[in-house]
């Protein structure tokens, strides 16, 4: 070491490297953020409580679905137009809505709810507001827990009203975070433990809060992506991806995890009992619960793939009994197979699809489906002559 020259020893080298990485990663948030990130779950996400940056707004003219990342598979990329903007908050909403109106609904649930890869004015809070004339407030991704949503409310000021939970067949149960809301003090205190002092918290929080992604970290990743083409790098993510041809021939991308577990028994009595218990909590608020089940992407195609897939969708009944479960507990519920698939059925007639090619998530017209389906619940549930909910869902979610 003693005869290398001074710039050449790892003294010198390693800060070095450290300083570099730390100005490259400061210089590229200077640039717009469609420069280093390809949609809004990458550029705005926080993997915090709220799950986005507040008062934020993503425009990108060129997003792709993530199977199409996952797989790294640029041939079958669907380009295509977002804009994403949240509110105060960190939801995806628009930046007044609970200052403006009154709030009827909450909507929880996952990046479906969200609305993953939809513009502003397609999500499923707003086409459902859109057909009910309520103001639904989407607070997903987020789950039930009933701390959670009584502080959620009063940020939003909704002293009674709707829980709208969207369960997508992919989540897995109990898995759902039964945390309160996750407030300045509760971050602070998973980074600093027992040193949880006033002014390091302030510093701790508010760079959480400025930094909350890594562009630099997200440049190299799809650098490194564009190497791992199986001509310089093997490509690891292609395994993780099904490519299948519909029946007009057109290619549409599936999960590989997703359509391996429609194969698999399913318990759901778990999923119903937290459903049904988080219910009649929330009840104790004064708030109803009306649960959307949402399929999987496969499970809507299944059937019609060139080569027809019947297995995911007769053999495995997970929707259909977990919604038998829910209203035998006294939850209501809308069971959304039977519409998309149909709907997804009458659309590729048509040459039309409800779901991304090369997304897990259902597009605009999709979320129409949803939201027609599910409006009527929503106003019959919200309507002043409907009895007050009970303190407690009747028994009924069994064993499996």
């Amino acid at each position: 070491m003693l005869r290398f020259r001074p710039w050449a020893q790892p003294g010198f080298l390693v800060p070095l490297l450290l300083g570099g990485t730390l100005a490259a990663d400061l210089a590229l948030r200077l640039l717009p953020r469609d420069w280093v990130s390809y949609r809004a779950w990458e550029a705005v996400r926080t993997f915090a409580t709220p799950p986005f940056e507040a008062r934020a707004r993503y425009r990108q003219e060129r997003t792709y679905g993530n199977l199409a990342a996952l797989g790294n598979l640029p041939s079958l990329r669907q380009y295509r137009s977002v804009t994403f903007t949240t509110d105060a908050l960190g939801y995806h909403n628009p930046p007044q809505l609970a200052d403006t109106t009154r709030i009827a609904a909450l909507l929880l649930g996952d990046s479906f709810a969200a609305g993953a890869e939809v513009n502003d004015d397609e999500t499923f809070a707003v086409q459902l507001g859109r057909r009910t004339g309520q103001s639904v407030y989407n607070a997903a991704p987020g789950n039930p827990a009933p701390a959670y949503v009584r502080d959620l409310a009063r940020q939003v000021r909704m002293r009674d009203g709707l829980v709208i939970f969207e369960y997508y067949e992919g989540t897995g149960l109990p898995g759902l975070e039964l945390q309160p809301f996750d407030t300045r003090a509760a971050r602070c205190g998973k980074v600093l433990g027992v040193w949880n002092l006033p002014v390091p918290c302030r510093v701790v929080t508010w760079t959480m809060e400025q930094f909350p992604v890594s562009p630099l970290q997200v440049f190299a990743r799809r650098a490194y992506r564009r190497l791992q083409n199986d001509r310089l790098l093997p490509n690891p993510g292609r395994d993780r991806v099904v490519p299948a041809a519909l029946a007009d021939g057109s290619v549409m991308l599936f999960s590989a995890e997703a359509r391996a577990q429609l194969r698999s028994p399913r318990p759901v009595a778990a999923a119903c009992r937290f459903i049904s218990w988080a219910a009649g909590r929330l009840a104790t608020q004064r708030l109803r619960m009306l649960v959307v089940l949402v399929p999987d992407k496969y499970a809507v195609y299944a059937p019609l793939l060139r080569s027809p897939d019947w297995e995911p969708v007769d053999s495995q009944t997970y929707l259909a009994r977990l919604e038998g479960r829910l209203r035998t507990a006294g939850v209501p519920v809308v069971n959304l197979a039977a519409p998309l698939r149909a709907a997804a059925r009458a659309a590729l007639a048509e040459g039309a699809l409800i779901y991304w090619k090369d997304d897990t998530h259902w597009n605009a017209a999709g979320i129409d489906v949803a939201a027609t389906v599910v409006a009527p619940e929503l106003k019959r549930l919200s309507s002043p002559g409907e009895p007050a909910p009970a303190a407690r869902p009747r028994p009924g979610c069994g064993r499996d």
